[in-house]
């Protein structure tokens, strides 16, 4: 009998609590079960009360009993990121110079260069119910590049390409509405869509670094502010799955399209400063964004409301810029590169 009752409490840990490394568990099976024979020797007549020093099945719960596990509703989280990108960037030509009432032997145009960016961000996201999320989020871009700026000579000798380097800061603002499918949530598969917008500010700086011109015969600043619309959505699958850990591989996608306002100035060495004038250009924009990952979370805690997450895998992001001015056309960039993200999620 006695073994019986410690089955039945080992039996009652796991079926409520979902595993039985509890002390407390093992403690009120022993106690139980040690005053089971004292309370079998004498036993109750019928119509009887209980017994002194007993309680009834229908007061206070036991005093070993753990407290019982209340379901979850919300959750709110934050989380870091990081993206440690490569692949090309474009840059205005001549816009500025063009407007100061230069003669200029060929039109404006958009230039090419490689680059290497970092990305540091962070993210809070608050639930609904754990079925609608607000996601906000802030990142910051820090950028070097190269490449050459194809510069008009004025009296009238083929242009020359001025190498050039450029260092880009921009900082990016996001809101979103996420959906998450509650009937996938204690299944492998876990899915979500979500839209949103963004608020972009960039600022580049250009100066040419060329022998023939070894203190910047010319350079460029440019404010650019981009306002985008995006949707996406995101599929995790766990491959493995425990008490505490699960593991899983993600795939996540995101299109966006907006416009973009940049305000470029380009200045001489040899020109006065007052004598240029900025050129405003207007671009619409579009593309995509893709990551996949592996994902690992763990729960913290007794009651695991606390879950540690990180994500590691690769980002790519392609964008494609429409000129309208002077029939330029449309522009590609590319940035991709290794991508890692850990997080807090804590569920109440």
């Amino acid at each position: 009998m006695t073994t019986g009752f410690a089955i039945r409490q080992r039996q009652w840990c796991v079926a409520r609590l979902g595993y039985f490394p509890s002390s407390l568990c093992l403690v009120a099976s022993l106690l139980s079960s040690e005053a089971l024979p004292a309370q079998a020797q004498a036993p109750q007549q019928p119509g009887a009360g209980p017994a002194p020093g007993t309680q009834s099945s229908k007061g206070a719960p036991d005093l070993f009993e753990p407290p019982p596990v209340k379901p979850t509703r919300n959750e709110i989280s934050v989380s870091g990121d990081y993206l440690f990108g490569q692949g090309t960037v474009t840059f205005p030509e001549l816009f500025s110079l063009r407007n100061s009432g230069f003669a200029l032997g060929s039109s404006p145009g958009v230039g090419i260069a490689d680059r290497k960016s970092d990305y540091i961000g962070a993210t809070i996201s608050y639930s609904f119910g754990q079925a609608w999320y607000l996601d906000l989020s802030y990142a910051r871009g820090h950028s070097s590049a190269t490449g050459p700026i194809r510069f008009p000579n004025l009296i009238g000798a083929p242009p020359l390409d001025l190498a050039t380097t450029f260092t880009i800061n921009d900082d990016w603002y996001q809101a979103y509405v996420r959906y998450t499918f509650p009937a996938l949530r204690f299944t492998r598969l876990s899915a979500y869509l979500r839209a949103g917008v963004s608020f972009v500010q960039a600022d580049l700086r250009a100066t040419n670094t060329g022998p023939e011109s070894p203190d910047g015969f010319y350079k460029q600043t440019d404010r650019t502010e981009d306002i985008l619309g995006n949707v996406g959505f995101g599929l995790v699958y766990f491959v493995y799955r425990s008490n505490r850990a699960k593991l899983g591989l993600q795939l996540e996608g995101e299109g966006f399209y907006g416009h973009r306002s940049q305000d470029s100035r380009e200045d001489l060495d040899t020109v006065d400063p007052s004598r240029i004038v900025n050129a405003r250009i207007d671009n619409d924009l579009y593309g995509g964004l893709g990551r996949s990952t592996v994902r690992f979370e763990y729960a913290l805690g007794r009651r695991g409301v606390f879950k540690l997450t990180a994500d590691a895998g690769m980002e790519v992001k392609y964008t494609r810029i429409q000129y309208s001015d002077f029939g330029i056309g449309t522009r590609d960039e590319l940035l991709w590169g290794p991508y890692a993200k850990i997080g807090l999620k804590y569920s109440f």
